[in-house]
């Protein structure tokens, strides 16, 4: 669509210079056909400056200055030769070719090249003659002071264009940016559902196939577990379903007394987890308690993952405007699962993201005696 306007635009301008030297070539032809005779070499020196105006105003948007300073010499030193016949008959034709020119340099040309054109310009006004320097910039002074405001709107109009234009870009990768974060969060948020349920499920079922034989009790609540576990995981599934198609998620009232469900949960299914509050926690935001409930909930899944059978100790503290949670598991106590196989490091990048937005910190590493530890603080002001 721009190509088409820029030809369009390229083709009505070829036009329009085409019909202003049409009309200096009507105009010079009438001067010669009907004014007084001027003497042959006269006649002959008008015809051809006028001619000459003519294709440079047909051509004038090429080389602008170099016809301008091409255009003056033809003006000027004929009269130098001829002598005051020359300025005594100007030519109408001439005078055109002159503005037009004038106008053409101040619209194309900047700085000192546009003074150098506009002063050539201004000394073929005088057609070898400068005596009167009011005649020598009557008409080239205003033509190229119209030029040259006309070339300051364009390129004031070009700036706006590419500005705008930078926008559009900057709108179109903001979109992407947006999106790909969008698809981060919804996939750290799937993973934090699916890796935690699925992992509860899987000690379940490893747990339940060992007391199938010999203690069906045991067993039957471990299926009981599983179902539990699947129901959570389907739960919580269907919240996010509903968060992403704009629906107003349920406001919890509960705080971080909501963590204590989660621990719940995972003591239900055998895991030796303790769980301890200190300081202040009225004033947690509810995005805070979203974050430490996932902080959580990522550790204890990596616990089941890498450390099996091993104690976990959640310890949940707020003061001085910081809220941390500590989560630190022992050495693995019961045989591999498998899942230790699975996933990655999304679950903890994940973590470093969803803390970042909220101007917190995440630390992880091993401890020194074989367990592990995962340090997590959120400013809460």
């Amino acid at each position: 669509m721009h190509d088409a306007l820029s030809r369009l635009a390229e083709s009505s301008d070829r036009w329009l210079d085409g019909v202003l030297a049409a009309t200096i070539v009507v105009i010079c032809v009438a001067e010669l056909a009907f004014a007084a005779s001027r003497g042959t070499a006269l006649t002959l020196e008008v015809g051809a400056a006028g001619m000459f105006g003519a294709g440079a105003v047909a051509t004038r948007r090429r080389r602008p200055l170099a016809l301008a300073l091409a255009f003056s010499a033809a003006c000027f030193f004929p009269g130098v030769v001829i002598g005051s016949r020359w300025w005594n008959a100007p030519s109408d034709a001439l005078g055109l070719s002159q503005v037009i020119l004038a106008y053409t340099v101040g619209a194309n040309v900047a700085g000192v090249p546009a003074a150098i054109g506009l002063v050539a310009l201004c000394v073929a006004s005088g057609g070898g003659d400068l005596s009167d320097p009011a005649v020598l910039v009557v008409f080239t002074v205003p033509a190229w002071v119209a030029g040259a405001a006309m070339r300051s709107r364009t390129q004031l109009t070009a700036q706006l264009a590419e500005r705008a234009q930078e926008l559009e870009r900057e709108r179109e990768a903001y979109a992407r940016e947006a999106v790909r974060y969008e698809r981060a969060r919804i996939a750290r948020d799937l993973h934090d559902i699916i890796a935690h349920n699925l992992s509860m499920i899987v000690i379940q079922a490893g747990a339940g196939r060992r007391a199938l034989s010999s203690d069906p009790a045991t067993a039957a609540d471990a299926l009981t577990h599983i179902q539990g576990g699947a129901a959570q995981a389907e739960l919580e599934i269907a919240q996010l379903v509903d968060l992403l198609e704009n629906h107003e998620p349920a406001t919890d009232q509960t705080g971080l007394r909501a963590l204590d469900e989660l621990v719940q949960r995972a003591a239900a299914t055998g895991l030796a987890v303790s769980y301890a509050f200190s300081g202040d926690h009225t004033d947690v935001s509810p995005k805070l308690v979203n974050a430490a409930f996932h902080v959580t909930q990522e550790a204890i899944t990596n616990a089941l993952k890498h450390a099996p059978g091993a104690p976990i100790r959640v310890t949940v503290h707020a003061t001085n405007g910081l809220l941390a949670v500590f989560v630190e598991n022992g050495p693995a106590r019961d045989i591999p699962t498998g899942l230790e196989q699975a996933g990655g490091t999304h679950g903890i990048m994940g973590l470093r993201d969803r803390l970042a937005v909220i101007g917190g910190e995440l630390r992880a590493g091993p401890t020194s005696h074989g367990g592990w530890r995962l340090t997590a603080e959120m400013p809460t002001k």
